[in-house]
Order: C-alpha cells, then structure tokens, then sequence
C-alpha cells in the first residue's frame, strides 16, 4: 500500500460518481497498469479500502491491447501474457472453460435463453483463437498476484487489421492527453455535496432496514400465531380420533367381555342346573 504523491488528493469514494474513470474501461498501456498504485480511500461510514490509482484517479476497469505471446493453463484459469510493445508484458488471467466449447464464445444462459453479461467468473472468450501471435483486445479488472499487476479478463475481441489496433492505440493516447494526463480536482463545495448525499442515502439505507427489521418481525409473530393455531387444532383433532377410537373399543368390549352383572347371572343359572 503506498501513501499519494504530494500535491495530490485522494478523494474518498462519496466522490467516485464525479471521477471520469472509475466506471469505465480506462484504455492503458502494459506500462501504465504495472505502475497503478495501491491506496486507501475513505469510505462513510466504514473503514478504509485499497483501490488503485493513476496519480489520484481511481482505477477498476481497464482495457489493454496487444498480442498474445504466451499462454499458461493452469487448473481452472488460463493465463494470456500480452504484449503491447510499450515496453512491458501484462499478464490477463481468465477462468478456463469447463468443459471446453468447441466453437464460439462461452456464457451461461439464463431463464430466458439469453447470455449473462460478461463478468470476471463468466467472461466472454473466443477459445479457439486464443494463441500465441493472436492481437486481442481485452477488458477486465485490475487485481494483482504476488505484488505483480494483473488483468482479470471479463472479455476479450479479436483485432482482426491493423486499422483497429491502430484505432486503439490512438484512443489510449486522447484519453491519456485528455483525462490522465492532468489532476482530478473536486471543489470544496462538490465534496461537501457528495458527502451529505451519501450522508442522506446510509440514513434512508438504515430507515429502510428498521422498516424491514419491523415488517419481518410482524411477519415472524403472524407466522407463529398460525403455528400455535395448527398446533392446537392438531391436538383437537388427536384427542377427537383418541376418543372415537375409545368408544368404538368399549363397544367391542361390551359383546365379547359382559359385564359383572351379566356374569354372576350367568354363574346363577348354571348353579341351578347343578353344573
């Protein structure tokens, strides 16, 4: 984790909806990506995170292009190492199909039929022309392995003529000119302004979890009334079969044991008879 440079602010993530690169697929050079700087950022409400920064601008998203010059398969990753001829290799670490498609691209299909968006666990990759020599265009996020700065591949293009490689290359120098190239500033008024939206949507977040707690609890005590309730009609209708069951057996009792009476009487008659 390494400290701002002077003369830079590190603006807390309240303010990351005016930043001009934290939400988008920021074009870099291999270069640019291993010299990302890891810093804390505040965060209402909660402690510090890590995020990375070029200069003071945060960083998630980026997308690199280059050729593919090595690749590694590993269980369940594959690793591209790609260059972009800016001096430097960038490793682009994807999640290996499983089974391997034979053709096209992957993505589960949802309920409707329709792929998933592209995601860091599902990306979206041509197989089949993933090889050493292949120019790719790749979009991920930023992690890191060992210290080591990483892409991890949510998708990947093919670059089929050099008018598109050449396209890219000229969008990585007008967002460096036009965006990395000078300081993210936010006025005191604009901080001031994210700080006490976020400020209003954690305590309508926390209103709205106590309206949840409280509809969960009603919820909760009508759910174990309705429990109680089959509980005690459970219990009637035990005690009403128990019962039925009783007579009926009484009855029974009746004609195939007599009663006391029935009995002496009967000893009475024989008697007479003398047996």
């Amino acid at each position: 984790m390494t400290s701002a440079p002077q003369n830079l602010t590190i603006y807390p993530d309240y303010c990351h909806a005016l930043s001009p690169t934290i939400g988008k697929w920021v074009p870099l050079r291999a270069t640019d990506i291993h010299g990302l700087q890891k810093m804390l950022i505040a965060h209402l409400g909660k402690t510090e995170r890590p995020l990375f920064h070029y200069q003071n601008h945060p960083i998630k998203w980026v997308r690199v292009t280059g050729v593919i010059v090595a690749v590694d398969e590993y269980p369940g990753k594959n690793v591209y190492t790609v260059d972009d001829s800016s001096g430097m290799c960038v490793e682009c670490v994807c999640v290996a199909p499983v089974p391997a498609p034979k053709m096209g691209t992957i993505g589960r299909k949802g309920n409707g039929g329709d792929k998933t968006a592209p995601s860091v666990e599902e990306p979206i990759v041509p197989w089949d022309l993933m090889d050493v020599g292949t120019v790719i265009k790749v979009k991920g996020r930023i992690g890191d392995f060992w210290k080591q700065r990483q892409v991890e591949v949510v998708k990947v293009e093919v670059l089929w003529s050099t008018d598109q490689e050449v396209k890219c290359w000229n969008e990585v120098m007008d967002f460096r000119r036009d965006v990395l190239g000078k300081h993210w500033v936010v006025s005191r008024a604009e901080e001031e302004k994210c700080r006490r939206a976020r400020e209003r949507e954690l305590r309508g977040k926390g209103k709205r979890d106590k309206g949840k707690d409280r509809v969960e609890k009603r919820k909760e005590e009508r759910d174990e009334v309705r429990r109680k309730k089959k509980e005690i009609e459970r219990r009637e209708e035990e005690a009403k079969r128990r019962k039925e069951r009783n007579e009926a057996m009484n009855a029974q009792n009746k004609v195939n044991y007599p009663s006391l009476a029935a009995r002496r009487a009967a000893a009475g008659k024989y008697d007479a008879l003398g047996i």
